[in-house]
């Protein structure tokens, strides 16, 4: 396995300290000693859109180096694993849905959640209008889309509906959403911000089944990174996160500006601009629910964290004793929300 990538030590390199200087240097102090911003590499889940529209506003606006970050943001997609690379030390911290960061606790592998930017998912059933799957039970004999990782909760939410798994045919999903307006599936299951928006600028009519809604916590966006970086780099972290928390709430305040850079300056090639804005708009509820009314964006709720853990407890995905502290720290965000820009 890889090193964990350390950006203090690479300030120090690029400052032209020497190691032997550079291992009496505690990290708090860095700021002080070197004008250098603290590099940071953060592991995309997908690919750069305006569902990361808040760190790059960060970029654009300054609040990263008002913090003293430099950060990279590493793009994702479908052949990336997002969670290996942050585990190898290729970056310091990264976002993905719950459901594989538990899974990956579950494996051994040493991350811990320290935030996230949807407090509740966006994750649905999408349907055609003229076609709508308004329940669960309504799946019976139906071709529903699904990711891998997103099936086992599917297969879930089937059985608590009190459906045999064999009734409803799950089949892979495409990122592009198309297979449902074509007729060969009857449903997909993916993102209403995202798949749903992106079927809406196409003009299909669309309902959306979220799956919050029946009973299935979940959050994305969701913060972590390796257990020995985020303790040897505690200060650096905080700092990451006041920055993110400043940004984030710059571009849900500034949603034509962000979708404007997202399309012009940072996002991947051929990004539509009307179908940015939307989704920004429309994820921002998603955003500010939960513990982010009371105690600011990108907070953790741990009783939530804890009953989705005993959730994949019940579906035998968690077979270990894994507690909500074993998954998350809370400490960080909370000094970063507790601090004063």
């Amino acid at each position: 396995m890889k090193p964990v990538f350390d950006p203090i030590r690479r300030s120090l390199l690029k400052a032209g300290v020497s190691m032997g200087v550079a291992g009496i240097v505690s990290a708090p102090w860095i700021g002080r000693l070197f004008a250098a911003d603290a590099p940071v590499s953060f592991q995309l889940s997908w690919i750069k859109s305006i569902q990361y529209g808040g760190f790059f506003a960060g970029i654009e606006n300054g609040s990263f180096k008002k913090f003293g970050i430099e950060p990279t943001f590493v793009s994702g997609g479908p052949n990336v694993d997002p969670v290996a690379n942050v585990a190898s030390g290729q970056s310091v911290l990264g976002d993905r849905p719950i459901g594989p960061l538990i899974i990956a606790r579950e494996k051994g592998i040493p991350i811990k959640v320290i935030g996230t930017v949807f407090q509740t998912s966006p994750y649905s059933i999408i349907s055609l209008a003229a076609k709508p799957i308004r329940s669960i039970k309504e799946l019976r004999g139906k071709t529903i889309a699904c990711a891998t990782s997103g099936r086992p909760m599917m297969l879930y939410l089937i059985k608590e509906a009190g459906l045999e798994p064999s009734s409803v045919n799950i089949v892979p999903s495409s990122p592009d959403p198309s297979a449902l307006v074509s007729g060969q599936v009857d449903a997909y299951a993916g993102y209403s911000t995202n798949q749903g928006v992106m079927l809406q600028s196409r003009g299909v009519e669309i309902f959306n089944l979220l799956v919050h809604d029946l009973g299935l916590p979940e959050t994305t966006g969701t913060i972590y990174g390796r257990e020995d970086f985020l303790a040897k780099n505690r200060e650096l972290v905080v700092q990451f996160l006041r920055a993110a928390i400043e940004s984030w709430r710059w571009a849900l305040d500034h949603p034509e500006e962000t979708a404007k850079f997202m399309v012009d300056k940072y996002g991947n090639p051929g990004l539509n601009y009307a179908q940015q804005l939307t989704e920004i708009k429309v994820s921002k509820p998603f955003m500010e629910a939960g513990p982010a009314t009371q105690k600011g964006l990108l907070a953790l709720d741990l009783a939530l964290y804890a009953k989705i853990i005993d959730l994949y407890r019940n579906v035998d995905i968690v077979k270990t004793g894994m507690k909500v502290q074993d998954l998350c720290d809370s400490s960080y965000v909370e000094a970063a929300l507790a601090a004063k820009s």
